[in-house]
């Protein structure tokens, strides 16, 4: 089998939204709105192959749904301090104002459609998108092929990584630009190393075409996110502490009290923080939980987010270990004509009608 040089690995979810988004009420016909997203999503992988050129193979990640709503929820997140239900992403709404179901029926059409144009996409009962491109990029870097992950979601910028033939992951969307690990080049790593002199002209050709790149500490992303938690996918903070004054307010933990090495799966390192951050001037007394149980909340968090194989159940990495074939291609026009083209029939059908 042969190897993709650069692979653009797409947040499919991330992308269906934000292509829905700029359409608004502009579409009264659901088939028309159906097709035109659909042919939009594709236009915009194309765009992002033509700002760089280097990127040989696409991997579409779609979700199925989420394992992690079947994680067993600690007793201490039921309580009303938390002020919410603890279900993971168990606050997320949908419009009425759409038609979901047809939505959902034409994006599983685009997923079999690329499939049928050679195009790779993923999409498994059970597994989100965040999930695949974890997978993907872990398989991928270690078998030497470079990846960038096209999306706006900040918890996937936990995997940009480069290792010692300075293969990488980079986390990019127009607006950010590369988002890349902190790494010190070697001088001396290219010598007698064909791999490290190909991936650093990639990585040079790359740089050429994004102007702005931001160098981040991915095990920061990890930490900061268990310990404060997120709204978004309704993961709550392990810290949270009562006003000192009548305030009915609660206070996360402040950045400045947060270990950024703390090795997160090392229980006996993970309870001597919370212990002592617990037992600190602003926490002692104030916080609403027990050290033993938000000892047990950072350990639901940290299951929930670390995207890392200790992290899966079972079945999912079983799953994983399905897909080690994918397509190498980059050719998304030919979808991209088709698409254009039944998209113009449904217009005359319509205006028949």
């Amino acid at each position: 089998m042969s190897k993709s040089k650069l692979t653009l690995l797409v947040d499919g979810n991330w992308l269906l939204m934000s292509r829905l988004a700029i359409f608004g009420n502009r579409y009264l016909d659901d088939f028309e709105l159906c097709h035109e997203l659909q042919l939009l999503m594709v236009r915009s992988i194309g765009v992002v192959l033509k700002q760089f050129p280097e990127i040989d193979n696409i991997i579409f990640c779609a979700d199925g749904g989420s394992w992690r709503t079947k994680v067993e929820i600690p007793k201490c997140l039921h309580h009303d301090e938390l002020g919410t239900d603890a279900e993971y992403k168990g606050t997320r709404t949908r419009s009425d104002e759409i038609n979901w179901d047809m939505i959902f029926n034409s994006y599983e059409e685009l997923l079999s459609l690329f499939e049928q144009f050679g195009i790779t996409a993923c999409r498994e009962k059970d597994i989100e998108g965040d999930d695949w491109i974890y997978y993907w990029s872990k398989y991928l870097n270690e078998n030497g092929t470079n990846v960038i992950i096209w999306s706006k979601d900040n918890d996937l910028k936990q995997l940009v990584k480069m290792n010692n033939d300075k293969c990488f992951t980079f986390w990019w969307n127009k607006d950010s630009g590369f988002i890349t690990p902190v790494y010190e080049d070697d001088n001396i790593s290219f010598m007698f190393n064909m791999s490290y002199n190909e991936n650093e002209a990639i990585l040079t050709s790359l740089q050429k075409h994004c102007s702005k790149i931001t160098q981040i500490n991915p095990k920061e992303i990890v930490i900061d996110k268990i310990l404060k938690g997120d709204n978004s996918d309704n993961i709550t903070p392990v810290f949270l502490r009562k006003s000192k004054s009548t305030s009915e307010r609660k206070f996360k933990i402040s950045t400045k009290d947060i270990d950024y090495d703390l090795d997160w799966n090392n229980d006996t390192e993970v309870e001597n923080f919370i212990t002592k951050t617990a037992n600190l001037k602003n926490y002692k007394d104030r916080c609403i939980d027990t050290i033993p149980d938000m000892i047990e909340h950072f350990k639901y968090n940290r299951q929930l987010i670390v995207l890392e194989d200790k992290s899966y159940p079972d079945y999912v990495k079983d799953i994983f270990n399905e897909h080690k074939e994918y397509f190498i291609s980059n050719n998304i026009s030919e979808l991209e004509s088709y698409l254009y083209a039944s998209a113009n029939k449904i217009r005359g059908i319509l205006d028949i009608i």
